[in-house]
This record gives structure tokens, C-alpha cells and sequence, in this order.
């Protein structure tokens, strides 16, 4: 009977992914050897986002990495980044059928975490102006219950969009697209559009308000002049602007015009293709101007 318990406990300790430290860490621990191996990617990879297939959750509170973060993990990271920075952010989520929280140290010694900041159930970390380094990735769960999820590393904001769920550049604009240069007349370029729609803005970049429609509403390729970019909104309701430039940055306002308008100011705007939305606070849509102009 003796050598039958023998067997039964090693058999546990020599499953994939569980090692006697990770039985017995009272915290988050990436010394230990990741459950799903690591990964080395530069600024500019593709596909994006580079996905992985893990099953979340263990017994270990996230808390005790960082006062304030929720959810339970594994005491090994579950995913290794190594990462050579560019100059775009750094998008980190999860995506599962039930609620699930991220943990992140990242190569400086921080600790990130979130809970449902990728819209529904899912977590979601940004980093802006991330650093070259090792990141260490945990993806956690609210009880002992192991979890089927999908963890995406992006520096485009992530790819919820697919299912209709985030803003996606990917898709047809709505009202078209427009070829404007440097010192284009009549200044501002305006269009005419309904904004709002049931995606939150916040699925592009975290902090972001308001709902807008999956596709962009129009998309402006610009070459530029001498002056900055600004894009504005008019309407009679409260409305807010996403904008996602050629280099993959998203930009967001709600009332930075006065009143209840937004405005977007690209100052040094690059050459290339801009995507943006016009949202709005409900499900109701709204008609509105959009105007795009170099003098404001």
C-alpha cells in the first residue's frame, strides 16, 4: 500500500506544468520554469496577436505579488515573453467564457494587473512605452477551478475584434475613406456621420469612453505638411473620437473640445493611414459632424 501512495504522489508531481515548489509557493513566483515555455518577440511581429492556448487559474492569490490584484494563479508563470520594444505599447489579454484576471512582471521589476479592462469577463494590460526584457505572464481565476483561455500579446491593441467585440482596423469603414495632403482646402474637412454603435472603446485602449461600431467609421490616408493633425467632432449629444494612427497608436477624447465635444490633436503626424470612430454614452446613435483640419 505504501509503494501504491509512492506512486500516486510522484505520479502528480511529474504532471506537466505542476512541480513540488508551485505545490507549496505561498506566492507568484517567476523564478520557476513557465507551464507553457517562452517566447521571443520583436516590435513589428506578426501575426498580431501572437496567441497561446492556457488553461488558467491555480492556488495562489495574485495579491500577494501586488496589494490590490485579484484572482488566484500558479506559482510558475504560465508564459515566458521576451520582448525587444519598439515604439509602440504593449497590449497583454485573455479571452475565456468565464471571468479570468492577468498578472505581469515585467522587466524593470513591475507588477501589472487587471481584471475585466478588456470588456466583459476579460482582463487586459497595456504598457506604454514598454521596455526590452523579459515579461512573465500569469492568467488567473476567482476560484480553484481551471479555466480553457486564450492569451494575446499585441502591439495593435489586441484581436477581440474579430468577434465583433473591440474596434477592428481590419474592417470596411462605414462612410468610406479620404485622400488628404498637407495644406488641403477647405480646412477643416468635415464629413457627416452617425456616430455611436455597441463596442466599447475601451476594448482598443484601456481608459478610452463611450461605444462605438466595430468598423471604423472613416479612414483618412494623410499625407502630411507642416502642421499638426487634429481631428473634432460636433454634435448636439455627448459624443467621444477614437483614433488609430499609422503606427498603431490609438488616441482617445471625450470632452477635449469644450462642451461635450471631443478633439484629437496628432502633433508631428506621420504619413499613412488613420482609422477613426465617433462614439457615443448609450446604444442610441447620433448624428454628428466629423472635421479634420491643420489650423486648429
Amino acid at each position: 500500500m505504501k509503494s501504491i501512495a509512492f506512486i500516486a504522489a510522484a505520479s502528480v508531481l511529474m504532471a506537466p506544468g505542476v512541480s513540488l515548489a508551485q505545490k507549496t509557493a505561498a506566492k507568484p513566483d517567476f523564478t520557476l520554469d513557465p507551464n507553457y515555455g517562452s517566447v521571443r518577440l520583436e516590435s513589428g511581429f506578426t501575426p498580431d496577436p501572437w496567441t497561446k492556448s492556457i488553461l488558467a487559474g491555480g492556488s495562489v492569490p495574485t495579491s500577494a505579488a501586488k496589494s490590490g490584484c485579484e484572482g488566484k494563479v500558479s506559482a510558475a508563470p504560465d508564459l515566458q515573453l521576451n520582448y525587444e520594444a519598439g515604439s509602440l505599447d504593449l497590449t497583454v489579454m485573455a479571452t475565456a467564457d468565464e471571468d479570468t484576471t492577468l498578472l505581469i512582471n515585467s522587466p524593470d521589476g513591475q507588477w501589472y494587473c487587471d481584471d475585466d479592462s478588456g470588456g466583459g469577463l476579460n482582463p487586459k494590460v497595456v504598457i506604454s512605452g514598454p521596455q526590452s526584457g523579459r515579461y512573465d505572464i500569469w492568467v488567473g481565476t476567482y476560484d480553484d477551478n481551471m479555466v480553457q483561455s486564450t492569451l494575446q500579446i499585441s502591439e495593435l491593441g489586441g484581436s477581440n475584434a474579430a468577434s465583433g467585440s473591440a474596434p477592428n482596423m481590419d474592417l470596411e469603414p462605414n462612410y468610406g475613406t479620404a485622400n488628404l495632403r498637407g495644406g488641403f482646402t477647405p480646412d477643416p474637412w468635415t464629413k457627416s456621420i452617425l456616430a455611436g454603435g455597441s463596442v466599447p472603446a475601451s476594448a482598443a485602449k484601456s481608459g478610452c469612453e463611450g461605444k462605438v461600431s466595430a468598423a471604423p467609421d472613416i479612414q483618412i490616408f494623410f499625407e502630411p505638411g507642416e502642421g499638426d493633425l487634429t481631428f473634432r467632432v460636433r454634435a448636439s449629444e455627448d459624443t467621444t473620437l477614437l483614433v488609430n494612427t499609422p503606427n498603431g497608436r490609438f488616441y482617445c477624447d471625450d470632452d477635449g473640445a469644450g462642451g461635450l465635444d471631443p478633439k484629437v490633436t496628432i502633433t508631428n503626424p506621420q504619413s499613412g493611414r488613420y482609422d477613426i470612430w465617433v462614439g457615443t454614452y448609450s446604444d442610441s446613435m447620433v448624428q454628428s459632424t466629423l472635421e479634420v483640419s491643420e489650423l486648429d
